[in-house]
């Protein structure tokens, strides 16, 4: 069983949970080429350490969060607290859809 930290509800079963992907950067719209946009879409490092994902707690608080895991040895590493950036964490409502603490 794995224990994905949520900044919200603690340490929840992997099943209450979804991990959306590696966290990425999209690109600018109005400039970014077809090639950008086919990288942005398709192509992911997939390396066997480090890495920074989104989860999505479904079962709990619904909040979308990002969180650095070990992708070789399931550890998580500076666990997302709510609120703050800390580990990479920024947290997203799917209500609003802006990053908390970001202005548009």
């Amino acid at each position: 069983m794995l224990l994905v930290p949520c900044p919200n509800c603690g340490p929840r079963n992997q099943s209450d949970l979804r991990l959306v992907g590696e966290s990425i950067t999209r690109p600018d719209p109005n400039t970014a080429s077809r090639e950008e946009w086919g990288a942005y879409l398709y192509l992911r490092e997939n390396v066997a350490d480090w890495q920074t994902e989104t989860w999505y707690c479904r079962a709990g608080c619904r909040t979308y969060f990002k969180a650095e895991r070990n992708t070789a040895t399931n550890e998580f590493r500076n666990p997302p607290m709510p609120g703050d950036k800390v580990g990479s964490g920024t947290y997203i409502t799917p209500s609003v859809g802006q990053p908390q603490g970001e202005q548009s």
